[in-house]
Formats: structure tokens, C-alpha cells, sequence
């Protein structure tokens, strides 16, 4: 007897312990989540214009005038923040586009006298020798402009290209403004990032700056490949101070290091929630830098009327999908990270991603990948197990006389217990429509796949499931845009209720998305927002 029960007890530990010690990657940091979370959001501006002039021998001479810096979207229909400086020279020449290339033409004549007469004399021109100079200049080449032009482009970070309007421009600090501008681009479903309490801070506080620096930009450092052109940097520093400038705006001061590139990029805190957009540096001094308040920036945004901390479509899928990375759900993440590259094709940190995510399950043991993917079907397989073992168990004890069993005193004895199992759910349909109903019929639901009829299926007293997993539903739709297990629908007098099963992208009735809600047979009810798939309910 003793050494059955032994037996018993190490079989049941084998089992117990097959589940409890699974494979373990390396888990992400919470300093790794921040840099996912945030980057994609993170975009890289050129901004400025251009000159074409010709001299008077025919020569052609091409003035670029702009430069490079960051912005982030701030809405989902295409938004996005940065510094007033970054498009400085953009906003000055479309104000007055013939003056203005008049003006570059003019400059870059002067400066290249400058330079020629330092060659020459060993010293710069005085004023009277530097209008004297050009004077002749403009007499013997005689310049005449030939073209010019605006560069205004927003460039995503897989590689996405968009010419930028500006909607709102504040100048820099040092020329009185508060240093901030809105951008627009015309994309919708853009990936956003959430804006702080910049009111919150403390020194000391990590924080960390996203944007394209130029001292490691491809162009002009060339032993990074071009392929990190559009590859954001993220680099880590802490508050160093909460001061004012000669205006009394409040800044922030932080010691993250930074390059002329990173202007306009986000200043973000630990949970990736934007603090500051950075702005300016000491000039010959390292760890000075300075951002504008996400507060002070807030308060200009509102005035163009754009909402923010409004998430996109895409939004939604990718913090559904770094959560399930930073609870190691691999199996959810491989879903959302496929969602999410058809959203944004060619993100690097999201190929990155389901490139981890798939080495995850692949470095997986055959239970483990099991234990991953059903874990409620494991569990009742483990219990079952259990009360098999016991059954045998019991089975294989000798058997006790039936007055040994009795209850003293004429107390009540123990007899067989039964335990009656659910309704199972009998309603089985096939892909091209019809149902084979083994229980009482309480209605029907007929599915519209852009407008053709796909088949009308029975609805039981259990009421079905509806969704792509053939395995799990009962209505079974091939379409993407539905989830494995997308809705529920029970029969409920004369409406049905609709239970959204957590899908990815919603249920609606007559335009609104749902959770649960009760509804007729007049109703409209679609799968997605964009309705290409309909369901006709009918009693």
C-alpha cells in the first residue's frame, strides 16, 4: 500500500513539474520597452530651401540652404511637434519665396568673398572693402536666379515620405518665441506617442532623448552604413535642472547627450511619455542641453485645436503587442506584430521584434509551446490526468467491508457522486454556408463578406461563436480583419446578445463599437469599422 502511494505522488510531481519549468528568455528591460514604445512615433524633418542661379558666362551655381532635425506625431491624422527652428528657414521663405532666395543668393555671394579675401590678405574685409567687393562682383558675373524652391519633407522611419505643411510656428527662443511648431502631413493612422506632466518632474529623474543626430548621420559620418539614416537614436541622461530663460519661460536642463539633429525630437520619462522637446545646448560645453516643457508646448498645440493622447488604430495593436512582449505571451505578440507591420510596413524596431518574437518560440520545448497556447486546455487535460490517477488509485486499494463504511451512530455513509457535464455546444457550420443543428434553433445569422452572402447559420439556445479560428468558433470567417474568437451571440426573447470577445479590431452596431449590448434584427452589425463584413440577424 505504501509504495502505491509513493507511486502515485511521483507521477503526479513528474507531470506538475513538466509545466512549472519552462524554457526562460532574456527579458526585455524597462529601458528596452521605453525605446520600443516610443520610437516609431519618432520622425525625421528636412526643412529649408534651395537657389539656382546662373552667372554670366554660363556657369551654374546651387545654393542649398536647409537643414535636418526631429518631430514627433502627436495625433494620429498626421500631426507632428518639433522646434520653431527646424523650419525656420522653411516658414521665412514661404512667407516671401522671391525676396527671400534673393537674400540667400546675396548672403552666399558675400560669404565666399569673405572667404577669398581671407585667402588672399591674411584678414577679413573691412565693411567699406566688403560692399566694394561686391559691388564688382555683381558688375563682372552679373547672377541671375533660375529656380528656387521649398524642402519640406517628413520622413517616417521605415522610410515613408511626405511633404509637411506648417500649422502653427512660435520662432526660436533666442529670436522671442517659444521655440515650438505643428506639422502636417497628409497619413492617417499614424503612430503616436502620449504627452506627460511635465509639472511632475525631479531632479535627478532619468530621462531620455529620441531624434536623428547629425554627428552620427550616415552623410556625414560615413562609417555607418545608409541603411541607419532613418534608425532614431535614443540616448539616456537625468534632469539636471528646472530653470527659466531670459524670457521667464520655464525650461528644462539634462545631460543626455544630444547633437544639432535631435532638435525637436521628444524628451520622454521611463514609461515613454514626452516631457520636453528638446531644443538647444551651451555652445563648447558638454552636458548642457535644454528642452521646452511638453507643458509649454501643450498650451501652443491647443491653440491649433488638434487633440492628443488620441490613439490610432495602430497605436492600439502596438501597446497590445509590447505588452504581451513584456509578459513574455509570445504567441499574442507573433498576432500583433504581423498587424502591426501591415499598419507600417518596414518599421525596423517592429521587424526586430517579431524577429525576437519568433526566435522566442522557437527556443520553446514541446510542452512549454503548449502550455503557451492553451493554457485552459492543459489545465483541464492536468485534472483530468489527476482524477485518472486517483480512479486507478482507488481502483487498485483493497476494498473496505460495506459496515466498515457505515457512519457511526447512524450518521450518513458516503455513495457514488455524479457530476452531470454542460450542454455541449452542437451547432456546427461550414464555411459556404448552412448549419447542422442538433439543438433548439432561436434564430439565424446570415454573413456578408462585402456584399456577397457567404451562408446563413443557425443559432442555438447556447447561443455560436463567430471568428477565423475553425477550431474554436462555430461561424467560421477567413478574413483577416476578423479575430480567432471575435463575437458572441446568444438569443435573448426577441434580440440577441452581443458579447465582443476582446477582437482586435472591434465590433460595431449601427456605427458604435460595442462590448456587449442587446440588439434587433433591424440592427446593422458589423465586424471592423470599415464595414466589409455584415451580419443580418434574424428570429
Amino acid at each position: 500500500m505504501r509504495t502505491k502511494q509513493w507511486l502515485f505522488l511521483l507521477i503526479l510531481s513528474i507531470f506538475i513539474s513538466a509545466f512549472c519549468f519552462l524554457s526562460a528568455g532574456e527579458r526585455l528591460t524597462e529601458e528596452q520597452m521605453t525605446a520600443y514604445r516610443t520610437r516609431p512615433a519618432v520622425a525625421m524633418i528636412y526643412s529649408g530651401m534651395f537657389v539656382k542661379a546662373q552667372l554670366k558666362g554660363g556657369q551654374t551655381i546651387e545654393l542649398p540652404n536647409y537643414g535636418s532635425g526631429s518631430g514627433f506625431f502627436i495625433n494620429p491624422d498626421g500631426y507632428l511637434a518639433t522646434n520653431g527652428h527646424v523650419v525656420d528657414i522653411y516658414v521665412k521663405y514661404t512667407a516671401d519665396k522671391d525676396g527671400y532666395a534673393q537674400k540667400t543668393l546675396r548672403d552666399a555671394i558675400i560669404q565666399q568673398i569673405i572667404v577669398e579675401f581671407k585667402k588672399s590678405k591674411g584678414r577679413e574685409p573691412s565693411g567699406q572693402e566688403l560692399e566694394a567687393a561686391f559691388k564688382q562682383f555683381m558688375q563682372d558675373q552679373q547672377p541671375r536666379i533660375t529656380e528656387h524652391g521649398a524642402i519640406n519633407y517628413v520622413l517616417l522611419s521605415n522610410s515613408e515620405t511626405f511633404r509637411f505643411e506648417v500649422k502653427k510656428f512660435s520662432p526660436s527662443i533666442p529670436d522671442g518665441g517659444k521655440d515650438i511648431a505643428v506639422l502636417k502631413i497628409e497619413r492617417e493612422n499614424c503612430p503616436v506617442i502620449m504627452l506627460g506632466d511635465s509639472s511632475q518632474l525631479a531632479l535627478q529623474e532619468p530621462i531620455f532623448v529620441i531624434g536623428f543626430p547629425g554627428v552620427v548621420d550616415p552623410q556625414r559620418f560615413p562609417l555607418l552604413g545608409k541603411e541607419n539614416t532613418l534608425r532614431s537614436s535614443i540616448t539616456r541622461g537625468s534632469i539636471s535642472a528646472l530653470k527659466t530663460d531670459f524670457k521667464g519661460m520655464a525650461v528644462i536642463q539634462h545631460d543626455a547627450a544630444t547633437s544639432p539633429g535631435n532638435s525637436g525630437g521628444p524628451a520622454v520619462d521611463i514609461k515613454g511619455r514626452v516631457v520636453g522637446v528638446h531644443s538647444y545646448a551651451a555652445t563648447g560645453a558638454d552636458g548642457f542641453k535644454f528642452c521646452v516643457p511638453i507643458n509649454s508646448a501643450r498650451e501652443f498645440i491647443r491653440e491649433t485645436g488638434i487633440e492628443t493622447n488620441k490613439l490610432s488604430e495602430f497605436s492600439v495593436v502596438f501597446n497590445k503587442l509590447m505588452d504581451a512582449a513584456w509578459k513574455e505571451e509570445w504567441f499574442d505578440a507573433r498576432g500583433y506584430v504581423g498587424t502591426a507591420l501591415a499598419y507600417m510596413k518596414n518599421e525596423p524596431d517592429l521587424e526586430k521584434m517579431q524577429q525576437m518574437i519568433l526566435t522566442r518560440i522557437s527556443e520553446m520545448g514541446f510542452l512549454e509551446k503548449i502550455w503557451r497556447q492553451s493554457k485552459i486546455i492543459v489545465i483541464i487535460v492536468a485534472v483530468l490526468m489527476v482524477l485518472i490517477l486517483v480512479v486507478l488509485k482507488i481502483a487498485f486499494s483493497p476494498m473496505v467491508p460495506e459496515r466498515e463504511a457505515a457512519a457511526p451512530h447512524g450518521g450518513v455513509g458516503v455513495g457514488p457522486v455524479t457530476t452531470a457535464p454542460p450542454p455541449p455546444d452542437k451547432t456546427k457550420a461550414g464555411e459556404t454556408g448552412g448549419a447542422v443543428l442538433e439543438g433548439e434553433a432561436a434564430g439565424s445569422v446570415t454573413v456578408l463578406v462585402k456584399g456577397e452572402d457567404k451562408g446563413t447559420f443557425n443559432i442555438t439556445s447556447y447561443g455560436i461563436t463567430v471568428g477565423r479560428d475553425p477550431m474554436t468558433v462555430n461561424v467560421h470567417i477567413t478574413d483577416n480583419i476578423v479575430s480567432k474568437n471575435h463575437l458572441k451571440i446568444l438569443p435573448r426573447g426577441d434580440q440577441f446578445f452581443l458579447v465582443d470577445l476582446g477582437s482586435t479590431n472591434g465590433t460595431y452596431v449601427n456605427g458604435q463599437k460595442i462590448k456587449e449590448t442587446l440588439a434587433s434584427p433591424d440592427d446593422m452589425v458589423q465586424l471592423g469599422k470599415k464595414g466589409d463584413i455584415k451580419l443580418i440577424l434574424r428570429k
